[in-house]
């Protein structure tokens, strides 16, 4: 599938929130339960931060998003979702391995969490080289660590090549 990747602007926050929501909803539900206010103050808070998230679109129509920061010699992915009828086609394993494609190129690492009940995506992640690290009651703590690969990579191409595949 030929997606694009562009930052995200104020004008997607309603449609990125929508997706999380229905994405780990049966998840917070069955641990924490549903608290509305709370899910949308707290996803709120994280968009502030609006330079962590990119939009995933298919011909210019809202398909998914990801974010994720870098810290130090760390990138993190903290949450990407794909409506559900795009999911299984490969996008969310091509932004993650160009991700790692550039990490590996400098020397970094990822980190992301998955719910302990969300088997596809772990299985995802173990699939594509991410080890578990650790836990915490809901969460398996994953990484990506081939920083110490050798590589003739030109980091530039990498860039290039993620923001090609995403833009």
């Amino acid at each position: 599938m030929d997606y694009k990747i562009r930052s995200a602007t104020p004008n997607d926050h309603d449609l990125i929130y929508i997706l999380k929501s229905q994405s780990v909803r049966p998840y917070v539900e069955k641990i924490w339960g549903w608290d509305e206010s709370y899910q949308q103050n707290d996803f709120d808070r994280d968009f502030s931060q609006m330079d962590q998230f990119e939009v995933i679109e298919i011909n210019g129509e809202f398909i998914g998003f990801v974010q994720y920061y870098l810290e130090h010699s760390c990138y993190h992915v903290v949450e990407i979702h794909l409506l559900p009828e795009y999911r299984g086609n490969g996008i969310g394993s091509n932004i993650l391995k160009a991700l790692q494609e550039i990490c590996v190129a400098q020397g970094k690492k990822i980190q992301l969490g998955c719910f302990k009940e969300n088997v596809r995506a772990k299985n995802l992640y173990q699939k594509l080289g991410f080890i578990e690290i650790g836990e915490t009651d809901t969460h398996y703590i994953m990484e990506y660590d081939k920083g110490s690969v050798s590589v003739n990579r030109d980091v530039t191409q990498m860039n290039r090549r993620l923001n090609d595949g995403m833009k």
